[in-house]
């Protein structure tokens, strides 16, 4: 009788990297960006064999190497980064390419010399993908083995959700010193001071009474309080569309803590009739699964938003001792203000958040009659100029150079009222990009986000306006940012369409079909995504699947890809060229 097979196990590093500025280089000069591809695969190749790593697989611009040690790997990702700035140096920025890395550790199984890595490539290139030219980012397996020490030291990324991986990893950035991380090095200090921070989740409260109305309010409230937390900026707060889908729900706290990626957990329970408030407010830490703190208020009806103001002073004081809010601002609850208006902009955004042109019109209504009541609120300005917004983006604007028209001037009433709100600058910004002002555009995103760095809408406004303004690779950065604030997000499909937008204006045509085919599993109803995907497929010569793209846009709602390809988007001209270039290769008769 045989004996039994015994497979052997070993731990293998995976390395994967990626030529960042390749597609773009290669659409400019195609000999230039082979030749220089070449270079610095056999630059890595010399780096490799020093530290005994060896290939596993590299088609174009992609790299991946194994290592039996996660030392040599990692030392061999630093000293590449290393290399390419003696390489680059003296080269023009726009003839320039970076890599950027990921890696992985997995328990790899061996069998007749064999290995079988699992899903350890696809994490390994998935955290490469996300990083940027001139980083690494490693996986928990990767951090664990190493830890903290002289050589390396790590920057905390939180739960990172990967395309095509079931769950998210624990994911962390290679901290590097040196003129040639100038690049990465840019990236971290441009980021909001709280993405180093341990997130918040402010959870939707409940009602104490179950009334409708009461339920009204703790909607409204929660949403405030949300504001008044992000005043803080020491810490991110999750976005409110990630927060808002457990709604109605009771999972454990440590359970919806790890799928946001957030450390904190804020609930509560708020209700009371025309006199009285009582609110009940509980922190968590998500991690441990242990109560920080916990309160009851029992307030005058008016004093709504007072109460916003003192539960987030508590709440920040447990979570950053010594920090005080960075707007330096009156604060609502020095205003007095309407709460028949305020409960009327709360019921506006409900119908808003409905996402149809129906529930649009009636958010616009309620929207007018806020106004009417308190003309002094800057929200119901901003809720008005969103209706506009979606107005445009559900085509059914009577006028479109009328809606973009109203859209600007409520965005700008509501700034006038309040020059702090985040809001209002992310919604002008929507509102410059559809009038094609895009610098504009970028302003007011980037003042968005510098007076909220947990604008999940902000920053993802702020990147389709670097996108449009022909700075893809910043707007590439914007939108990533967007998505890991808002992990949850019903509604991701539109960024993660945008995003691939973005791959393909970057020429980077191959990414964009990744990104694109990620938004359509998101929503497979999602025509814009088709579109996208169709001319990214166009540009790589996969005609077939091409065209299988462009029919299911054209099945989703005929006569979109014409509207959408024709439609000049871009400042730069040539941009809009490229997009319709790759739809006509799909079969867009345009």
């Amino acid at each position: 009788m045989a004996a039994a097979l015994e497979l052997k196990r070993e731990l293998v590093a995976i390395l994967a990297g990626e030529v960042a500025g390749y597609h773009r280089l290669l659409s400019e000069n195609r000999e230039l960006a082979m030749r220089n591809r070449a270079a610095y695969r056999d630059l890595v190749a010399d780096v490799v064999e020093d530290q005994r790593g060896r290939p596993l697989d590299g088609d174009g611009d992609r790299l991946v190497y194994l290592f039996d040690s996660v030392l040599a790997a990692l030392r061999c990702a630093v000293e590449v980064q290393q290399l390419l700035h003696d390489v680059n140096d003296g080269v023009p920025a726009e003839r320039q390419m970076a890599l950027r890395f990921g890696l992985h550790l997995v328990d790899a199984v061996v069998d007749r010399g064999d290995r079988d890595l699992g899903d350890g490539p696809a994490i390994a290139g998935r955290l490469e993908a996300l990083a940027e030219p001139g980083g690494i980012w490693v996986s928990d397996a990767v951090y664990g083995n190493l830890a903290e020490g002289p050589e390396f030291a790590f920057e905390a990324l939180g739960r990172t959700p990967l395309p095509g991986i079931p769950r998210p990893i624990e994911a962390y950035r290679l901290r590097l010193d040196g003129p040639w991380q100038a690049g990465a090095a840019q990236a971290a200090e441009e980021r909001p001071p709280a993405e180093d921070a341990e997130a918040v989740a402010v959870l939707p409260f409940e009602s104490l009474s179950g009334e409708a109305e009461d339920d009204e309010l703790a909607d409204g409230f929660t949403d405030e309080l949300v504001t008044a937390l992000a005043a803080w900026r020491a810490f991110p707060i999750i976005a409110r569309n990630s927060t808002f889908a457990y709604k109605g729900k009771s999972p454990d706290v440590r359970t919806i803590a790890r799928d946001l990626g957030a450390r904190y957990v804020l609930q509560g329970r708020i209700g009371g009739g025309a006199r009285r408030l009582r609110l009940e407010v509980a922190l968590t830490d998500g991690a441990r699964g242990r109560r920080l703190w916990t309160e009851r208020f029992d307030r005058e009806a008016s004093a709504v938003f007072a109460l916003r103001d003192e539960v987030a002073r508590q709440v920040a004081a447990a979570l950053a001792p010594g920090v005080g809010p960075a707007s330096a601002g009156p604060s609502d609850a020095e205003r007095p203000r309407d709460l028949a208006a305020w409960r009327l902009c709360q019921r506006g955004r409900a119908f808003l958040d409905a996402f149809t042109p129906e529930g649009n019109a009636r958010a616009r209504a309620l929207f007018e009659q806020a106004i009417a009541l308190d003309p002094g609120d800057s929200q119901p300005y901003v809720g008005l100029a969103y209706s506009h917004h979606r107005d445009l983006w559900f085509e059914v604007a009577p006028s479109r150079d009328q809606a973009i028209k109203a859209l600007l001037a409520a965005a700008r009433t509501a700034l006038t009222l309040d020059w702090s709100s985040s809001e209002a600058h992310c919604i002008l910004g929507f509102g410059l990009i559809w009038d094609r002002q895009f610098h504009l555009a970028i302003d007011a995103g980037e003042e968005a986000v510098r007076l909220n760095p947990s604008n999940a809408i902000a920053f993802s406004q702020l990147g389709v306006a670097l996108s449009f303004a022909g700075r893809p690779l910043d707007g590439i950065a914007s939108l990533e940012r967007s998505l890991r604030l808002n992990p949850q997000d019903p509604r991701m499909h539109f960024v993660l369409a945008m995003l691939a937008r973005a791959q393909l204006n970057a020429r980077a045509p191959e990414r964009a079909a990744y990104w694109a085919q990620i938004a359509i599993h998101r929503r497979p109803g999602y025509p814009l995504s088709h579109l996208v995907r169709a001319s990214a497929l166009g540009h790589l010569g996969r005609i077939e699947e091409a065209r299988a793209a462009l029919a299911a846009c054209e099945r989703l709602e005929a006569g979109f890809a014409t509207r959408w390809a024709l439609r000049p988007m871009y400042k730069n001209p040539n941009d809009d060229l490229y997009f319709l270039d790759g739809l006509r290769q799909a079969g867009l008769e345009a």
